[in-house]
This record gives structure tokens, C-alpha cells and sequence, in this order.
């Protein structure tokens, strides 16, 4: 049950997601056009990564009730078919465009990737941790 749930939860963040690249992208360039890198990073995780962060804490808390005990391996359950969806994604996008098949999780800078493999899973963490605290 936890898998499917995240399944839904991956699925409604691969919908969202997309409409957030465009204005975290505009924000980005802006910044980096000033030469203020760090400012950049932080604008492309504010505007692309916090979303999907609190996306995954409400739907956590949404997943959690109905689960009824929240515990870290529930939470790899749920979080399983979201990290699964971002490494087939990059390897598909790189190998579309003739790179090696892990190549997209060296690129720099670093923040374009990661924070992918984080946003998630922190979300539904602290949206656990929310649910055995209401315990």
C-alpha cells in the first residue's frame, strides 16, 4: 500500500514539477547574468525544490494518516517510486541526447540535480515525524 501511495505522490510531483522549471530557470539566469552564483542557487531550490518540498510534507501527512504508523522503512516505501522516477528520467534525458547514462548526476553546478533526490524524501520525513508526534 505504502508503494502505490508513492506512486501517486511521484506522479503528482512529475505533474507539478515541470510547471515550476520555467520561473526557477528565469530566476536562475537572472542571477548568474549579475554573477551572483549563490544567489542563483538559492533562487532555482526556492522556486523549483521548496515546493516539492512542502508538496511531499502534505501529501506525507495525507499518506501517513491513512497508513496509521509512520516509521523511516514506511517512509522508504513511499519515498521509492519518486527516486525511481528521477534516475530513469536522467537516464533516459542523457542518453536522448548522446551522453553516457549517469552522466546528468555530475553536472555542474551541483544544485541543478540533487536537490532533486532530496526534496522528496525530506518532505515525506518530516511529514512522519509530524504523524508520530500527533501519536
Amino acid at each position: 500500500m505504502a508503494f502505490v501511495l508513492g506512486a501517486l505522490l511521484a506522479s503528482l510531483a512529475a505533474w507539478v514539477g515541470p510547471l515550476l522549471d520555467p520561473p526557477a530557470l528565469a530566476r536562475w539566469t537572472v542571477q548568474t547574468h549579475e554573477e551572483n552564483d549563490f544567489r542563483a542557487a538559492y533562487a532555482l531550490i526556492a522556486i523549483r525544490h521548496l515546493p516539492m518540498f512542502l508538496l511531499a510534507v502534505a501529501a506525507g501527512r495525507l499518506i501517513f494518516l491513512v497508513l496509521e504508523k509512520p516509521s523511516m522503512r514506511m517512509v522508504a516505501a513511499v519515498t521509492l517510486p519518486w527516486l525511481l522516477y528521477v534516475v530513469v528520467t536522467g537516464v533516459l534525458e542523457s542518453v536522448a541526447i548522446g551522453e553516457k547514462p549517469f552522466e546528468w548526476m555530475v553536472y555542474q553546478p551541483a544544485y541543478f540535480i540533487w536537490p532533486h533526490f532530496i526534496a522528496i524524501p525530506a518532505g515525506l520525513y518530516a511529514a512522519s515525524r509530524m504523524a508520530n508526534r500527533r501519536k
